[in-house]
C-alpha cells in the first residue's frame, strides 16, 4: 500500500502537481496513523483478554481454596464447641455431691479435653498471587483488600490455637498423669480429682479459651463468606 502511494506521489511529481501531491502525502501519513492506531488497539485489547484470562484462572482456585477452607472451618468450629462443651460438663459435675458423681464419666470427659482444634487452611492460590507480587491482577478492590488481609487473620488465630494446646500440655497432662490409670479400661483411680481446685481452674482457663477461639473461628467464617461472595461475583461478571 505504502508503495502504491509512493509511485503515485512520483507521478505527481514528474507532472508538476504539487497540491495533488500534498493531498496524497497527507492521506498516507493519516493512513500510516491509523493503521498504528488499529494494531495499538488490538494489541491492547488482546493483552487485556489475556490479563483477563489469567484473572479468571486466579479466582477459579481461590475459590476452591475458600470452599475448602469454609468446610475445614466448619469442621474446627463443631470441634472447639465439643471442647467447650466438655469443660462446661465437667465444671457441673464438680458442682455435685461427691457420691452422686460418675468416675467413669469424669475420666471420658477429662479425655475429650485433649479434642484440640488447628485450623489448616488451603491457600495456594492465594500465596501464588502474593508471592508473584500479581495481587493487583484482581480488578476488585474490595476482594483485593480481603484477601490480602487473610493471612493476618489467620496467623492471630492459629496463635489462640497453639497457646490452647501449650496450656494443656503444660497444665492438664500432669493431673492426667497423677488421677487417671492409662492401661486398658483406663479409670481415674484417684477420686481426690474431684476436690483438686487446681484441676477445676485448668478445666475453666480450657473452656473460656476453646470459647474464645469458637468466636475468632466465626469471624473467619464471616470474612470466608464475604470474600467467596465477593469471587462469585467477579466469576460471574467476567462470564457475561
Amino acid at each position: 500500500m505504502i508503495k502504491f502511494f509512493r509511485k503515485i506521489r512520483q507521478n505527481l511529481l514528474s507532472e508538476g502537481k504539487t497540491g495533488k501531491y500534498l493531498k496524497y502525502a497527507i492521506g498516507e501519513i493519516v493512513l500510516v496513523v491509523i493503521g498504528i492506531l488499529i494494531a495499538l488497539q488490538i494489541n491492547n485489547w488482546n493483552e487485556s483478554r489475556k490479563e483477563s484470562n489469567y484473572e479468571q484462572k486466579f479466582l477459579n482456585e481461590l475459590k476452591s481454596d475458600f470452599l475448602y477452607n469454609k468446610e475445614e472451618l466448619n469442621r474446627n468450629i463443631k470441634k472447639a464447641n465439643n471442647l467447650t462443651h466438655n469443660g462446661d460438663s465437667i465444671i457441673y459435675i464438680l458442682s455435685l455431691s461427691k457420691k452422686d458423681v460418675d468416675l467413669i464419666k469424669v475420666f471420658n470427659l477429662t479425655r475429650r479435653l485433649y479434642g484440640y482444634s488447628t485450623f489448616d487452611p488451603s491457600n495456594g492460590g492465594l500465596n501464588n498471587l502474593m508471592s508473584s507480587g500479581n495481587l493487583n491482577i484482581i480488578k476488585n478492590d474490595s476482594l483485593r483488600m480481603n484477601l490480602s488481609k487473610w493471612p493476618a487473620m489467620v496467623e492471630d488465630v492459629k496463635e489462640d490455637e497453639k497457646r490452647l494446646i501449650e496450656y494443656g500440655d503444660t497444665y492438664l497432662e500432669p493431673h492426667y498423669l497423677k488421677y487417671f490409670y492409662y492401661e486398658s479400661g483406663s479409670r481415674l483411680i484417684d477420686p481426690t480429682l474431684l476436690e483438686d481446685v487446681q484441676f477445676e481452674n485448668i478445666v475453666r482457663t480450657i473452656r473460656g479459651r476453646a470459647n474464645y477461639i469458637v468466636e475468632n473461628y466465626k469471624i473467619l467464617e464471616i470474612e470466608i463468606d464475604k470474600i467467596l461472595t465477593e469471587i462469585q461475583g467477579e466469576v460471574s461478571s467476567n462470564k457475561e
